[in-house]
């Protein structure tokens, strides 16, 4: 049984026997760079219909994943064992004192009745699905502001995943390549400039993948006599936008190359083959 009544950007979704939070599980993409979860209770055993094993699964191909529960159920100590793609990717938080059940991602939030198990799904549970961004985007922040803040850290991912800037690079050599030098002068579009040494930082990991390493620029030095506003002649600035370009392109071959290695062998085989994991 499943009831919804649709409203501006969303519905409200009433729901028993459904299967409901596979079905929201299969609304995240590979697109998808968030997923946070509260939830009353969280079942870590992995049984076949465990959420857990999915959970992982969508850490293993990128997506950053932060759960957070009051209670673990059929537990066999208050000990968290988890296996290694939650230990380096998942953080895992306790707020014994939190009763709910929200699961956001970048495009949609649900904020409802049923825990985030099983066997929430043979009771009659309901809830609203929002879409719009605006309010999503409320959501999100009060999950990271109260209920994070006020949570025990349970697991804190042992792993930063590097090549999860390269979609914040793109987007800043976008914003870059629209720019006219005398824009570059202004502090809050100057400030973008240093995000490239993320870039510099990767040329590592991609030697240890056999992939071509990201171009090289001095853009610490164009960045400095923007700084301290010094003239930059138009010879310079073509280099600068020329950089530009080939990062550009750069970029968004890596991020399918990236996202490639994601899907077929999963994040954590690629940062051991990377050397950010240590076997």
């Amino acid at each position: 049984m499943r009831e919804d009544i649709s409203f501006h950007d969303g519905k409200v979704v009433f729901f028993k026997e459904s299967n409901f939070w596979d079905e929201l599980l299969s609304r995240v993409t590979r697109k998808t760079g968030t997923i946070y979860i509260a939830t009353y209770n969280f079942n870590f055993n992995q049984y076949p219909r465990s959420f857990y094993e999915k959970l992982a699964g969508l850490a293993n191909v990128g997506v950053d994943v932060r759960l957070l529960y009051a209670t673990m159920t059929n537990a066999t100590s208050d000990n968290l064992e988890i296996e290694e793609v939650f230990k380096n990717f998942v953080l895992c938080a306790q707020l014994e004192a939190n009763h709910s059940k929200l699961f956001i991602t970048d495009d949609f939030a649900f904020v409802g009745s049923a825990n985030f198990s099983f066997g929430s799904n043979r009771n009659y549970e309901s809830g609203v699905i929002f879409k719009n961004k605006e309010i999503v985007e409320k959501i999100a922040k009060y999950y990271r502001s109260v209920l994070l803040e006020n949570s025990e850290f349970i697991n804190v991912p042992q792993s930063m995943d590097p090549f999860g800037f390269l979609s914040g690079l793109l987007s800043a050599t976008e914003d870059l390549r629209k720019r006219e030098l005398e824009e570059l002068y202004e502090e809050k579009i100057r400030e973008i400039i240093p995000e490239l040494r993320f870039l510099d930082d990767l040329k590592k990991y991609f030697n240890e993948l056999n992939y071509i390493v990201p171009p090289e620029y001095d853009w610490f030095k164009f960045y400095m006599q923007l700084y301290n506003e010094e003239q930059v002649y138009n010879v310079q600035f073509e280099e600068f936008k020329s950089y530009l370009d080939d990062a550009h392109d750069y970029l968004t071959h890596a991020i399918s190359f990236i996202n490639e290695q994601y899907r077929t062998i999963g994040r954590l085989e690629l940062l051991k083959k990377a050397k950010v994991i240590k076997e």
